[in-house]
């Protein structure tokens, strides 16, 4: 399968590579794998990192392109968020693949629980965070 877009979303918790994608396939009733969890019936793959400092974990989810109009990267977060009780952290390429500050830079969320807000981060030696 030729995957090509994709979403990256940064949890404030660790958790499991297993749970996320049981979360996952459930919000999107499409099924998922990964490197550690191949599933031959898979939809949507996706990749997970630990973190050391910050954010603890980060998804990046891929799906076939004939998908585009179907997935929804902002719900995703959101339900994701509410499913594992975590903030999650994610750019505003969830919204417009273009989008950009004034000054060049990405402009970041931050859901909670359906709640959003616009964030400001940092990038550290061994993950991200958010700006205080």
């Amino acid at each position: 399968m030729n995957y090509s877009p994709f979403i990256n979303l940064y949890l404030r918790d660790q958790k499991s590579e297993q749970e996320i994608i049981s979360k996952l396939e459930f919000i999107t009733g499409l099924k998922i794998d990964s490197f550690n969890f191949p599933n031959k019936d898979n939809v949507l793959h996706i990749s997970y990192i630990e973190f050391t400092q910050g954010f603890k974990t980060e998804i990046s989810i891929y799906w076939p392109t004939n998908l585009n109009n179907i997935i929804n990267g902002y719900y995703i977060a959101q339900e994701l968020s509410c499913a594992l009780n975590v903030p999650i952290l994610f750019d505003a390429s969830l919204f417009d693949c273009n989008a950009v500050s004034i000054d060049g830079d990405d402009i970041w969320f931050l859901t909670n629980n359906r709640n959003l807000k616009q964030v400001s981060v940092k990038i550290l030696d061994d993950g991200i965070d958010i700006l205080s």
